[in-house]
């Protein structure tokens, strides 16, 4: 039966940047000068000084705070509300029925439906069956509310091991301008710690992406949860270890696994949402090359009665006619059907190797049957013990094609970003999925 396409990418991943309120210093009016040597003149007329609002209990200024000194930002920020949970949300679970299999034993299988806007973040989080349906740490609180940001920045990683449900009413304020700009709206600031150290340093790494795409992608990368702090962490430090390669093989180096499958018992890792890695990490995109950032593409420059400003109302390329016009079509000969293309093809291969990934999961299930079952009852008895060689091969090939095919189906552009790197993954995942479906035949 065909599937439906799913629409996670309805906007070409207005998600990547919708998590960052990322106004452009030069669009951002009014903003103060900020150059701190006498020598040095701005670019731009200084506009007046705008006084920072009152903060709340956290130390956060709320977006409404600013909605007085920047309205048209705030407006095209509330705009964001159309897409809501009502708007028509794909089901995961139904659009890819493989998933009820290949999550088995995760609480992604509980529930998992395609996000809505980040003004929706806190509601979406308290809503979802992977946390009302299955008790949660407080890290599933990450990015999504600037408050508990700043509580994990002034408090430390302790903050991570608190009950979810112990926390989540405590907060009220969804992403916004804090999480990009901390209290000054003149400046782009990294406040998730944990990512500004994964950038590294080493090779001036933080210094190679405009600021532009490290506000987004602060929030928008593939992380996991520290085994002994519980802290948000990345698997990576610098932009050459962001790639699927060296990232699967930091989970293994650690023996790290988000959750021992349901089923077969193997190891699994949750892919997360890896924007940031597919466009910025290894050999980069040609985009990053030169110099783009998230909000160049996703934000787009408004003429507006206060003056020119930059839209906070995230939204694809694709519907942006003007930024087509005037950028886009200088390289792309024709933009919106490259896309479509890259897309159609992704989505084709998704479906067919969740199937054989999914069949590769049952058969492992079936083989093994008796191992497994003796495994399982010696792990609740508190003797754990070692799966057979043969066995534990078996888990390694559904671990690797899980891994590869996650990390491409919840990379949000459906594999417009980077589609090089797209299908060099899919066909990593196909290729150790097959490899499984010989060895079990």
């Amino acid at each position: 039966m065909k599937r439906e396409k799913r629409n996670k990418a309805a906007l070409w991943v207005a998600s990547l940047c919708s998590f960052a309120l990322v106004m452009g210093l030069a669009a951002c009016a009014p903003q103060a000068n900020t150059n701190k040597e006498a020598d040095q003149k701005p670019a731009e007329p200084v506009a007046k000084q705008v006084e920072m609002p009152a903060t709340d209990k956290y130390g956060v200024v709320k977006a409404e705070s600013w909605k007085e000194a920047y309205p048209d930002q705030y407006q095209t920020y509330l705009n964001n509300e159309s897409n809501s949970p009502d708007s028509g949300k794909h089901n995961y679970l139904e659009l890819y029925p493989a998933l009820n299999t290949m999550y088995k034993g995760y609480a992604f299988a509980l529930g998992y439906d395609e996000a809505s806007s980040h003004l929706y973040a806190l509601t979406s989080v308290k809503e979802t069956p992977r946390t009302t349906k299955k008790e949660q740490l407080a890290g599933c609180i990450t990015c999504k509310t600037p408050q508990f940001t700043a509580l994990v920045n002034s408090e430390g990683d302790g903050v991570y091991k608190e009950k979810f449900n112990d926390m989540i009413g405590e907060f009220d304020e969804p992403i916004s301008c804090y999480n990009c700009h901390e209290n000054d709206p003149t400046k782009l600031t990294l406040t998730s710690k944990f990512f500004e150290k994964s950038l590294g340093t080493a090779a001036n790494d933080d210094k190679q992406v405009p600021m532009g795409a490290q506000v987004c992608g602060q929030c928008h990368n593939e992380y996991y949860f520290n085994g002994e702090t519980k802290a948000t962490s990345n698997p990576y430090e610098g932009l050459d270890a962001m790639t699927p390669d060296a990232i699967l093989a930091f989970y293994d180096g650690k023996n790290f696994k988000d959750w021992d499958h349901a089923d077969t018992l193997a190891p699994m890792v949750k892919v997360q949402h890896p924007e940031f890695e597919t466009i910025y990490g290894g050999k980069q995109t040609q985009m990053a090359k030169n110099g783009y950032s998230c909000s160049d593409c996703h934000m787009g420059t408004v003429q507006g009665d206060n003056g020119a400003y930059t839209s906070h109302n995230w939204v694809s390329p694709l519907e942006n006619e003007e930024l087509l016009k005037n950028d886009c079509n200088s390289c792309h000969a024709d933009l919106k059907k490259q896309v479509s293309d890259w897309q159609a093809k992704e989505e084709d291969r998704v479906n067919s190797i969740s199937v054989k990934i999914e069949d590769l999961t049952k058969k492992i299930a079936a083989k093994y049957a008796d191992e497994i079952a003796q495994l399982k009852a010696q792990k609740e008895a508190g003797t754990p013990g070692t799966p057979s060689a043969e066995l534990a091969a078996a888990q390694k090939l559904q671990r690797n094609a899980q891994f590869y095919w996650d990390f491409v189906m919840v990379e949000n552009s459906e594999g417009a970003h980077n589609p090089r790197l797209t299908m060099d993954t899919l066909d990593k995942a196909e290729a150790a999925a097959d490899e499984a479906l010989a060895s079990l035949a």
